[in-house]
């Protein structure tokens, strides 16, 4: 896997922000000149490695290594950075559910997935969680089958939260307003125009591209800010991440300082 220092560098090649939605795999990407973004929906996960091998970073918003017996550290502590935003985190689903639906397929049930989860994990899982475990399933047979081969991709492959980026992007202050609202998506916009180039041409391209039954506007948006944000030094959620098979369970961000940690001493008073 990825050695921990690479996080504090600033990319020089292409950089990928990857989001799932219903129409498959959602891409955004720059390249080293940064003059703009791109982007292309992808029915499979395999075919975004394929086009994106050699580039530098891929942040995706999908679980990257999973519990077997308790909640991610690192779902928790995003939580806690969102502050009242922290029910955009999920709870990702334990090991048994992902071996579950990998296992088998088209027979799956959520309520058979709730008992395993409420088995491993001591609480049920989302149906937000459980409409996502395929592409979880898809993420983590990717990267713990083919990580070890020849032909595994090049690029550095990190879990990411599109609401954490946008905070972090936002001197460190959460964006309270739900990103389906109209006035949640115009305050995002406004932290992506300070942080990227080409995002509203890319923006409005999708939106003309694409049905939002496959592509949905937050599919978009989220997609752009991963991008953004991984142009940016990052920082791991924990800083000492457990691993799962080899893959560490981490939330990377941009690593900034927020605007008011200068006042935490004065707050203590």
């Amino acid at each position: 896997m990825t050695e921990p220092h690479r996080l504090s560098e600033t990319p020089d090649g292409r950089v990928v922000g990857l989001d799932g939605c219903a129409g498959g795999w959602f891409a955004v990407w720059s390249d080293a000149d940064r003059q703009g973004i791109e982007s292309e929906l992808y029915e499979d996960l395999s075919d975004v490695f394929a086009d994106h091998r050699e580039a530098d970073r891929l942040l995706a918003d999908i679980p990257i290594g999973l519990e077997s017996s308790t909640s991610r550290e690192c779902d928790l502590l995003a939580r806690r950075r969102l502050g009242i935003r922290g029910v955009s985190v999920f709870p990702a689903p334990c090991r048994r559910v992902v071996d579950y639906r990998q296992r088998d397929g088209d027979e799956v049930t959520y309520n058979r997935a709730n008992e395993i989860q409420r088995e491993n994990l001591d609480s049920g899982i989302s149906q937000q969680a459980w409409n996502i475990t395929d592409k979880i399933a898809a993420m983590d047979t990717y990267l713990r089958g083919e990580s070890s081969a020849d032909e595994s991709p090049a690029v550095d492959v990190y879990e990411s939260h599109p609401e954490c980026c946008f905070a972090a992007l936002n001197d460190g202050y959460p964006i309270a307003h739900s990103k389906s609202s109209q006035t949640g998506r115009a305050a995002r916009f406004a932290v992506l125009d300070e942080a990227v180039s080409g995002w509203q041409s890319c923006y409005e391209a999708a939106c003309e591209d694409y049905y939002f039954n496959q592509v949905a506007r937050d599919d978009i948006i989220d997609a752009i800010v991963l991008c953004a944000a991984g142009r940016q030094p990052l920082e791991s959620m924990p800083e000492e991440p457990p691993e799962d098979n080899g893959l560490p369970m981490q939330i990377v961000v941009p690593k900034t300082e927020p605007a008011w940690v200068q006042y935490l001493l004065l707050a203590e008073q």
